[in-house]
């Protein structure tokens, strides 16, 4: 958006999306796993999720999977009201990213990360998808 920067501070009213792997079957039956939001091994920083003023959900949902993709959005205001801090985190390639620097591969095994994931899961607005694997 004209005037809108990457790098400004993510506000408590903006949409995130997580990308959740299909294949994984994390979320099935309209019941969304805490796992989804389980650290990968090269999220050393913080999980990963998009800004949806820079992303849109079909960008969001383009991936390596083969099986596609399904997004969560949640609003970044929920996680922030249950301690879950959100920056901005610009990337090269990857517009509009943000991290939860809260919740790394490193600490996904401690019983705070299993309390973030299990509370995102419950603040998960909605799924979107599934989408289908990247062609490109």
């Amino acid at each position: 958006m004209p005037g809108e920067d990457e790098t400004d501070p993510v506000d408590d009213e903006e949409l995130l999306f997580r990308r959740i792997p299909a294949s994984m079957r994390w979320y099935t039956e309209g019941e969304l796993s805490p796992e989804a939001f389980d650290p990968r091994t090269d999220e050393t920083t913080g999980i990963s999720f998009y800004r949806a003023k820079f992303t849109s959900l079909q960008q969001a949902a383009k991936g390596k999977s083969r099986g596609g993709y399904y997004v969560a959005v949640l609003r970044a205001g929920d996680l922030r009201n249950h301690g879950i801090r959100v920056v901005p985190r610009p990337a090269l390639g990857n517009p509009g990213h943000a991290e939860l620097p809260d919740l790394t591969c490193q600490n996904r095994l401690t019983p705070e990360a299993s309390e973030r994931k299990l509370r995102m899961a419950e603040l998960c607005l909605r799924i979107e998808g599934p989408f289908p694997p990247a062609t490109d």
